[in-house]
């Protein structure tokens, strides 16, 4: 029987480590024990990458924070933006501009383009948009854009 597999982002401190636990690209590790979030297993977010900043900054006292794909997989356990895993495969580690690029991939993957309404052109050209998949684009030379919305 084939077991489930989560594609998710995963943060690690300076020295490539979460709560003491050292991890290296290409290595996978299991917990024992019952899984549960913020109790027990190997956590990551599979959502939206910069869910990861939740739990940690994107620069500490310690230094700027490394990022890593990640396979979860075995008993999970989820709990809001983030899963807990018995096991973990670290398949890649991403620079912040790689981390920054998914996330906004993923942003933009939640943009309903068809309610976008405003395009704008032109020097000096701005808009503003409001609403429920609020989207502006703008071009030109001091251009400008603002939007709210969900």
């Amino acid at each position: 029987m084939a077991r489930k597999t989560v594609e998710s982002i995963k943060g690690f401190d300076p020295n490539f480590s979460c709560r003491g636990f050292s991890f290296e690209v290409g290595k996978t590790y299991t917990v024992k024990g019952t899984v549960k979030s913020c109790e027990n297993g190997f956590h990551a977010c599979p959502d939206n990458p910069f869910d990861v900043w939740g739990y940690y900054n994107p620069v500490s006292d310690k230094g700027l924070t490394r990022y890593a794909i990640v396979d979860q997989s075995g008993d999970m356990d989820r709990e809001d933006n983030k899963i807990a895993s018995a096991s973990i495969t670290i398949k890649a580690e991403l620079s912040l501009p790689e981390f920054i690029g998914r996330g906004v991939e993923c942003i933009l993957s939640k943009i309903d383009w068809k309610d976008a309404k405003e395009l704008s052109s032109g020097t000096r050209s701005a808009s503003t948009n409001t609403g429920h998949g609020s989207a502006s684009t703008n071009t030109g030379t001091g251009s400008a854009s603002t939007n709210t919305g969900t």
